[in-house]
């Protein structure tokens, strides 16, 4: 995270006098991407869920430096903590505040609700695997260890007494850069998850994705004219 935001204040330092993004344009950037999710204290052995995302970016270019964006992004989260694997998926609405020091090149901050759409839990042990709904993750647990004992230990956030569940709204604080070139938006965004996102005894785990992403820009209105030099 520090790697990421002194490479991006580089940029800025660096390249602040180049040609800047034209202003009054509205364009929506249909994208997918890859998640590279995880989760705070979700455990000493716990690792990344890799998944997916898709979805709309809605932007309006205010003037050639700075421009507003809204986003509606179907992101899949979680974390893996063998032999689970949590299987949180969001509605995610990023606003944003985009800067751009050269044009193309937008680094931006702003804040991500997320709405839970999907709750889901997989085990996968020797060669089964099942997925279940979170509440039923104790009593499935119980179920293989009446099969293979104690050869099923693990110590996480699945290990959870009275069970476990994931919240319906969740927060985040997202810092990104995107890089357009004719028209493909290339873009890399980590988000900093904000508050508690489970419901379970003792449980305190907060959602942190790494988002890379590549998206196509649709001008909806605004002229897309040459890039104005900056005096």
């Amino acid at each position: 995270m520090k790697k990421f935001i002194i490479i991006a204040s580089f940029l800025l330092v660096c390249i602040s006098g180049f040609a800047q993004m034209q202003p009054d344009v509205f364009s929506i950037t249909p994208k997918i991407g890859v998640n590279i999710a995880n989760m705070s204290n979700a455990g000493k052995n716990s690792n990344s869920r890799i998944a997916f995302s898709a979805g709309l970016d809605f932007q309006y270019q205010i003037n050639r430096q700075f421009a507003f964006a809204l986003g509606t992004i179907y992101s899949q989260q979680g974390v893996s903590d063998d032999p689970w694997t949590l299987k949180t998926d969001y509605l995610t609405l990023p606003f944003t505040v985009n800067y751009y020091p050269v044009r193309g090149l937008g680094i931006y901050v702003g804040v991500e609700p997320g709405i839970l759409v999907r709750q889901k839990a997989e085990i996968a042990f020797r060669s089964t695997s099942n997925v279940v709904d979170l509440a039923d993750v104790q009593s499935c647990t119980e179920l293989y260890k009446s099969i293979w004992g104690d050869e099923l230990q693990y110590d996480g956030i699945f290990n959870v007494p009275n069970g476990l569940g994931a919240k319906s709204g969740v927060l985040a604080f997202p810092i990104g850069v995107n890089y357009e070139f004719d028209k493909c938006v290339f873009g890399i965004k980590y988000s900093i998850g904000l508050g508690n996102a489970i419901v379970g005894s003792g449980v305190s785990c907060t959602h942190n994705v790494l988002q890379i992403s590549l998206g196509y820009k649709f001008n909806v209105f605004g002229e897309d004219r040459k890039p104005v030099e900056k005096k």
